[in-house]
């Protein structure tokens, strides 16, 4: 099989319906999709089981929240390659999956193009690069092997609402990962989402400690010494603010005989 399209519900009676019509109504029929449902009190359930499609599961019980049931889903998925669509959201047209899947992508780990969203300022559009990084990608402009994602962890449930993030610097930031950036505008990506403006504290606290975990030689020595800096600044362990100092030092004075030699 090749596309496993994983979308977490709960309570989602009022919008599911639009989400798996864009999706029934693609001219790609390789797919399954995998209704990973939070044990929902309305009538979710049913209505995803009257479209009566073999290539549409639903699995409902208690789980942590969304970023839980999409591990549940991708352990659940037989796809190659793995999307993820929120319940509130759809594909933009019946041609997209097959416009995807069309081009030439079988040597890449991780493809990413567009989401529309009318309120999504333009840091959230075009090539993802050290410029941008400090805006995320939406999930639901993102294909991902099965196997990286597999690789990478899946999502940290450390993380309540920025988790997709964190998985989305672990791909970019590591230069064996192949990615590809197509281009193509994939779904709507509907305001007032579970991530759409809630702050994740703790994933701000750990952000530049991400960035040196996930892609320390991905930076410029520069840049390392500035987010250990920032690392350090935010650090309330004894030991992690140990181990920060000792790193800020070690950079800062590679950075110094850098620059002696007119290296960095």
């Amino acid at each position: 099989m090749k596309l496993s399209i994983i979308i977490p519900t709960f309570n989602s009676s009022k919008v599911i319906g639009r989400a798996l019509d864009s999706i029934v109504a693609q001219t790609f029929g390789d797919w399954e999709v995998l209704v990973m449902d939070g044990a929902s009190k309305d009538n979710t359930g049913e209505i995803v089981k009257s479209y009566n499609d073999e290539r549409i599961k639903f699995y409902s019980e208690p789980d942590k929240g969304i970023y839980d049931a999409m591990n549940k889903g991708i352990k659940k998925a037989q796809g190659e390659w793995l999307y993820f669509l929120g319940s509130d959201d759809w594909l933009l047209n019946n041609g997209v999956l097959k416009n995807v899947f069309e081009q030439n992508i079988s040597s890449f780990d991780v493809v990413y193009g567009e989401a529309e969203y009318e309120h999504l300022p333009e840091s959230f559009h075009g090539e993802w690069s050290k410029q941008n990084i400090g805006t995320n990608r939406c999930h639901q402009a993102i294909f991902y092997t099965r196997n990286i994602l597999i690789r990478l962890g899946g999502y940290n449930l450390k993380y309540a609402s920025w988790a997709d993030y964190d998985v989305n610097l672990k791909w970019f930031l590591n230069r064996k990962i192949k990615k590809s950036y197509i281009g193509t505008y994939i779904a709507h990506f509907s305001f007032g989402g579970f991530s759409d403006g809630q702050p994740d504290v703790i994933f701000e606290k750990d952000r530049e400690k991400l960035y040196l975990r996930y892609g320390f030689y991905f930076w410029t020595l520069a840049q390392r010494v500035n987010f250990t800096m920032k690392a350090l600044a935010k650090e309330d362990s004894s030991l992690v603010r140990a181990g920060l100092r000792f790193l800020s030092y070690y950079l800062r004075l590679e950075y110094k005989f850098a620059r002696l030699f007119r290296i960095a």
